[in-house]
């Protein structure tokens, strides 16, 4: 069957198109998921589907192995959605022919268990289109840990915006610094930040001021920290909790705590007090350049006490150590 008749539009594409909401990703998520007698649905070669860099940074290995073990025992389920690649498309000289939308862990786990197609829905969908239903539809899963949350929310603003996220930062970075000196911004960058604004109100996530707070944050989580954050190990308000810890054989310590144990934020911040308190008392004990001088000088007349140079009488040693003891009385005055 010649795939291009399969294609259909159906109003839920009508909704997509311009005005996609949430509420409407969710019911094109149901629709796959649950098909009907009138959806259609083809099945398409594996081998055919281009998979981009999805929002998701980790997949958990213990959810593939429950959708194979599920697929082995109830047959495959609902489908995945697809997009027509475009003409201009790299992918299509490697003999892919249709961009994953989602559905990324089934098709993970239909190979892995050697299937060669998969049910697919096909719609004709723009990049900008394709990048909000992805992002909406891990919202809707829920499979986005905070920080892929907040790299979703800057790619649809720079998509909606028509500008690269970088730039998209940077017009956040002017906003903070208009409100520190009292710059003003151009007409052209308060409408783009409307619109940035109008993206975080879609999802319910807060103001730009502290979206751009918490990005900043996360982006200067520690490497080792970030890992464990995108394998999921670590939820994100540990990973920042611990990304403020600037040893790295402290850091290293509490992260392997906090993977074993799974302690709450509260007990992690004890945890921190308590190694800087360690520190503070080792910094206390440890001896100040002044202390060892004083030590050495202390050791010196202990070994003269030793020997016979002060049993004798000599009017020369006898004016050093009045020097000495006079030394000591000052020293004693400072304390």
């Amino acid at each position: 069957m010649n795939s291009a008749t399969k294609l259909r539009s159906t109003s839920m594409v009508g909704n997509i198109l311009g005005n996609l909401t949430s509420e409407d990703t969710a019911q094109t998520i149901a629709s796959v998921e649950n098909p009907t007698a009138d959806n259609s649905f083809i099945e398409l070669p594996i081998a055919e589907i281009w998979r981009p860099k999805q929002q998701r940074l980790f997949f958990d290995p213990q959810e593939i192995e429950k959708l194979k073990t599920a697929i082995q025992e109830e047959g495959f389920r609902g489908a995945v959605l697809v997009t027509p690649l475009p003409p201009t498309s790299e992918a299509l000289s490697q003999g892919f022919k249709y961009e994953l939308v989602f559905g990324a862990s089934r098709v993970t786990a239909c190979e892995e268990l050697d299937h060669e197609v998969i049910r697919a829905e096909i719609q004709e969908l723009t990049p900008q289109q394709v990048r909000r239903i992805r992002f909406d539809e891990n919202m809707v899963r829920k499979n986005l840990n905070a920080f892929e949350v907040l790299l979703g929310y800057l790619e649809l603003m720079a998509d909606e915006a028509g500008v690269t996220p970088d730039v998209v930062e940077q017009e956040l970075n002017q906003l903070s610094n208009s409100a520190k000196r009292g710059n003003g911004i151009s007409e052209d960058i308060k409408t783009r930040l409307e619109t940035y604004q109008a993206i975080l109100d879609r999802y319910n996530g807060g103001k730009l001021t502290s979206f751009r707070t918490k990005l900043i944050k996360f982006r200067s989580l520690p490497d080792d920290v970030r890992q464990a954050l995108d394998a999921g190990q670590i939820d994100a308000s540990k990973a920042l909790e611990i990304g403020s810890v600037k040893d790295d054989e402290d850091r290293d310590d509490l992260l392997s705590w906090i993977i074993d144990v799974n302690p709450p934020v509260k007990e992690i911040r004890q945890a921190k007090r308590q190694q800087a308190e360690s520190k503070n008392t080792a910094k206390e004990k440890k001896p100040s350049p002044n202390m060892k001088r004083a030590t050495t000088a202390v050791d010196g007349l202990s070994l003269l006490l030793k020997g016979d140079v002060l049993r004798k009488k000599n009017k020369q040693v006898g004016t050093i150590l009045d020097q000495i003891n006079e030394l000591v009385a000052q020293l004693q005055e400072l304390t």
